[in-house]
């Protein structure tokens, strides 16, 4: 429950991952997404990606925030957002992902490590070779 008494939004992750089960033609990367999914996730295509989500690859999901989407083109219709961070191994990481209802798609606008990764254990990941130095 959030502080304000409202409930967190895991209805609307389980909405998206519904999609990325049943409907990958309704969901999208967006810029870098598919880049950073390869990069710190060993995920190579859309498909690897939504199979991922779909199949319960995001750990100890754990709400982060909804916003508004800062860069919507169209400001007269507000979307939202909605931001986690799960676990994937010894991986901390950050999904966000919107819901635009005038074409019904998904929007998977951010995966990738989580800004609020552990430094030590960052270090020791890559130390074993579980992450490269520039996976930050």
């Amino acid at each position: 429950m959030l502080a304000d008494g409202r409930k967190m939004p895991y209805y609307k992750f389980e909405e998206f991952k519904r999609a990325c089960d049943e409907d990958k033609n309704s969901v999208f990367p967006m810029g870098d997404v598919l880049k950073d999914a390869e990069e710190f996730f060993n995920l190579r295509t859309k498909t690897e990606l939504l199979d991922f989500i779909s199949n319960n690859g995001l750990e100890n999901l754990q709400f982060v925030n909804t916003k508004d989407w800062e860069n919507n083109p169209d400001k007269s219709n507000s979307i939202k957002v909605y931001a986690y961070e799960f676990r994937s191994m010894f991986k901390l990481g950050y999904i966000a992902f919107m819901y635009i209802p005038q074409t019904k798609n998904w929007i998977v606008k951010s995966f990738h490590l989580s800004k609020n990764m552990n430094p030590t254990m960052m270090i020791a990941l890559q130390k074993a070779g579980l992450l490269t130095s520039g996976e930050r």
